[in-house]
């Protein structure tokens, strides 16, 4: 009976348990806040929802950029152009 107990109860019961605490690991990672990444420019913490990705090279790199930092890269080259134009 000892040997039963050993061989089949003890692992069963320990795997039950193992099972049931990355069960709980699991349901908890869930439940975490919004993942925040950081802008390539202004390197500030935004939620992914807010950021513009953007895979640049042929190397596959992915690059997030806020809101203002396009806006503002944005009306840099509006100017930058527009000078260039007054010139030709």
């Amino acid at each position: 009976m000892f040997f039963i107990f050993c061989i089949f109860i003890v692992p069963l019961s320990i795997l039950l348990i193992l099972l049931y605490v990355s069960k709980q690991k699991a349901d908890d990672e869930t439940d975490q806040e919004e993942l925040l990444e950081t802008c390539a420019i202004c390197q500030n913490d935004f939620p992914v929802k807010e950021l513009v990705e953007k895979e640049v090279g042929t190397y596959g790199r992915v690059y997030c950029f806020c809101l203002e930092c396009v806006q503002e890269l944005s009306n840099e080259f509006n100017s930058q152009s527009g000078i260039n134009q007054e010139n030709n």
